[in-house]
């Protein structure tokens, strides 16, 4: 079995341009745990493109590296290298329609593609389009609006992001929007939502056809500076009494999202008076994954091409909490 292994920021997607410190050490992150998931598996064969400026990363003997050069264009590259292999494994963020553009040609060629179906990471990747579906379905949600929504009453306070950007990225907290608003060229490219005290929690989900498996409840460790969100660090498999409560509303998430498939990772804010709140949902591997073989001994790659032919085994064989430090 032969599977395509691609992570934009590490894999090309930025040849000729400069490479993101942050972004490039997060994608590199969870590049390295997902090679190191796969090369514990027997029978696959993997095709990874890599920047030639990231070839630190360690590589299972299974592997051919296609390097991509300063002048390449992987988009030019990719559709060969699809049609070489039996599955394609994307790694990629939201922003740009980049994922999903990479869904759907996976999809175009015929080729299994290891994440949810174009349409489903379309949605997910558009910030405002998640939280309407999510607030139809009744599910506990950050109030999102689009800029041409907002008016002096809904809320003093508030947090404007790119409608389809990955984490912290491009998100600020705004005192008077009216004036920030003169600022922006696009605002249909924008929403806001109001700024809310409480704790940033990810969940890390398996889904499969309109079922879902938390795997781990996350602490996301998030400082302001100068008005605007940085991560520092995650804690992956935090001890959570909500456990329950968690995994209760995956099962809504999934029936409100019956195609979302593979590895998940939900963002919520656990309030005082609201409880949590769900911010945002990430078809895709997100940090967390890095750390979660260590804190659990579940193989998550393993489990994830489970699905392919039943349910996972999300048998633990740890249980502990493990640090990952992002900046």
């Amino acid at each position: 079995m032969k599977i395509l292994v691609f992570e934009y920021i590490t894999g090309g997607g930025l040849a000729g341009d400069d490479l993101p410190i942050a972004l490039a050490a997060e994608g590199r992150m969870m590049l390295q745990a997902l090679l190191d998931d796969l090369k514990s598996l027997a029978g696959l064969e993997l095709i990874l493109p890599l920047d030639q400026r990231c070839i630190d990363v360690s590589v299972p003997a299974n592997t051919r590296v296609v390097p991509i050069g300063v002048s390449d264009d992987i988009w030019r590259i990719l559709p060969a290298l699809i049609d070489d292999v039996d599955m394609v494994w994307p790694v990629a963020p939201e922003t740009g329609g980049i994922l999903e553009s990479l869904a759907r040609q996976v999809k175009a060629s015929g080729k299994t593609l290891l994440l949810s179906d174009p349409e489903t990471v379309a949605l997910c990747g558009n910030k405002l389009e998640t939280y309407r579906r999510l607030k139809a379905c009744e599910l506990p949600v950050v109030e999102t609006l689009a800029l041409s929504e907002w008016n002096s009453s809904s809320f003093s306070t508030c947090v404007i992001k790119p409608i389809d950007g990955v984490g912290c990225e491009g998100s600020r907290i705004i005192d008077d929007l009216s004036a920030f608003q003169f600022t922006i060229n696009d605002g249909d490219a924008y929403v806001l939502h109001p700024f809310i005290e409480g704790q940033a929690i990810s969940l890390s989900c398996l889904f499969k056809q309109g079922r879902a498996w938390l795997l781990c409840c996350n602490k996301q460790e998030i400082v302001i500076q100068d008005r605007r969100f940085v991560l520092r660090a995650c804690l992956v498999n935090i001890h959570n009494e909500g456990h329950e409560f968690y995994q209760n509303l995956l099962e809504r998430v999934a029936k409100a999202l019956p195609d979302l498939w593979g590895y998940i990772g939900i963002d919520l804010i656990e309030t005082e008076e609201q409880g949590p709140l769900i911010l945002e949902i990430n078809p895709r591997l997100t940090t967390s994954f890095v750390g979660i073989k260590q804190a659990t001994g579940i193989n998550v790659t393993e489990q994830s091409l489970a699905l392919l032919r039943g349910e996972p085994d999300l048998t633990f064989s740890k249980q502990q909490a493990i640090k990952l430090i992002i900046h």
